[in-house]
């Protein structure tokens, strides 16, 4: 896979969820009466799903920068870890290798890593750039409908949520890790009865602290 021809059909999974995904947001966001443009300017410069979601309702409620900002950390915290695995995919260039970084998203992250195609610096490249793209336009589209559309439309922040739940069971499939799996049930219990307010951040954290525990000869006694 040498060329952009060879990332359109690999990354089309990912468009069919970004594009509705982005339009969604920027259903939200033009229904929240925030100016339009700052919408497609957020997916381009910031571009984290999840997190833009949740920006929606808290400009919309005036929430501060610096309270935004301390809920982006807590969010997107866990992208934090993706670049380990991927490493080995990490462009040689500054630019790039800053973009690369900058680039990947859950669904992303799930691409690469579980596809098994893609073995290249440049071809993971433009998987983020392609990826970005669909969210981008998404974003666009979802500007255009907003107008047509009724206010107070109930339900549609839940498509991002589904998307997490398919990709999830896709890797479940696909690796079939058990023990991962189970690990994950725990700390998400353990996180949430515990210390449900910073949930994902406590669970990332268990999770990690795990990992770093683990001696490696049983992880990789694990996966075999």
């Amino acid at each position: 896979m040498n060329t952009w021809r060879g990332v359109v059909p690999l990354t089309l999974p990912v468009m069919m969820g970004y594009l509705p995904l982005g339009a969604v947001f920027g259903v939200l966001w033009v229904d929240a009466g925030l100016s339009w443009y700052w919408a497609p300017l957020m997916s381009v410069l910031v571009y984290a799903g999840a997190l833009q979601y949740l920006a929606v309702g808290m400009l919309a409620a005036g929430i501060g920068w610096i309270d935004l900002a301390v809920a982006a950390l807590l969010v997107n915290f866990r992208h934090l870890f993706y670049g380990l695995s991927l490493y080995h995919l990490l462009p040689k260039g500054a630019l790039g290798r800053q973009y690369f970084i900058f680039g990947i998203t859950d669904e992303t992250y799930s691409l690469l890593s579980a596809s098994g195609q893609v073995k290249d610096s440049k071809t993971a490249l433009l998987v983020v750039l392609f990826n970005q793209g669909y969210w981008v336009l998404g974003t666009l589209a979802g500007i255009l409908l907003a107008r047509g559309l009724p206010p107070g439309l109930q339900g549609l922040d839940f498509a991002l949520t589904a998307l997490f739940t398919v990709l999830a069971v896709e890797q479940i499939r696909a690796k079939k890790d058990w023990g991962a799996v189970a690990l994950g049930l725990v700390a998400a219990a353990v996180a949430g009865i515990w210390v449900g307010q910073y949930f994902l951040l406590a669970a990332s954290l268990m999770l990690v602290l795990v990992l770093l525990a683990w001696p490696e000869s049983k992880r990789e006694a694990a996966h075999v």
